[in-house]
């Protein structure tokens, strides 16, 4: 019979237990390169969108076997002011409804984060815009790319749900529909 040391499986089991912590811990990450949210709407002239690339934000994730296993959290916060249309005086009526002088960001930080098959995630987040905050449902891809992870999504939202009133122009002639949809395309990099 063999007679095994105390020390060794005390040793045994902190190596073990030390592999698996390092195996299901989440790594941070933070937005990288020049990411994309993108604001689009109708309105009784023309449909329209606003573009900002000045997001910033991290998450927690963990990736296992070249895929994302889980996502633990994630903030990300836009200036108001940075959204453009091309169009000074629409900028500056979507500034004016969003109240950007009072509430200066758009701000989503995330609740829940479930895979839907492959690379397809369901999540839901509390997303503030004009002091406002709702609970929204995103539809995401998360990709890992080498050490960055890919992040692309998409959200249906109500500017009434947030206190908005559509703006207009011309006198009112010109309405902004209340339907929204924000789509995002971001790169994270690791932080280490």
């Amino acid at each position: 019979m063999y007679i095994i040391s105390k020390k060794v499986v005390l040793a045994a089991l902190i190596f073990v237990g030390l592999f698996s912590q390092q195996a299901f811990t989440q790594q941070s990450y933070k937005i990288s390169g020049k990411p994309e949210m993108k604001v689009s709407g109708t309105s009784t002239l023309h449909d329209w969108d606003m573009v900002s690339s000045d997001v910033q934000g991290n998450a927690s994730m963990r990736i296992s076997a070249g895929k994302v296993t889980s996502i633990g959290s994630a903030k990300f916060t836009m200036p108001v002011a940075s959204l453009k249309s091309g169009k000074n005086q629409m900028d500056n009526n979507a500034y004016k409804a969003l109240n950007e002088g009072d509430h200066p960001n758009i701000t989503f930080t995330l609740l829940e984060a479930n895979q839907d098959g492959g690379n397809d995630w369901k999540a839901s987040g509390r997303l503030q815009i004009s002091g406002e905050t709702r609970t929204v449902p995103f539809l995401l891809s998360v990709s890992p790319d080498g050490s960055e992870v890919k992040v692309r999504g998409s959200a249906k939202i109500k500017l009434t749900d947030f206190g908005v009133d559509p703006p207009t122009a011309v006198f009112g002639t010109i309405k902004t529909g209340d339907d929204m949809s924000i789509t995002i395309e971001m790169n994270l990099n690791p932080v280490n």
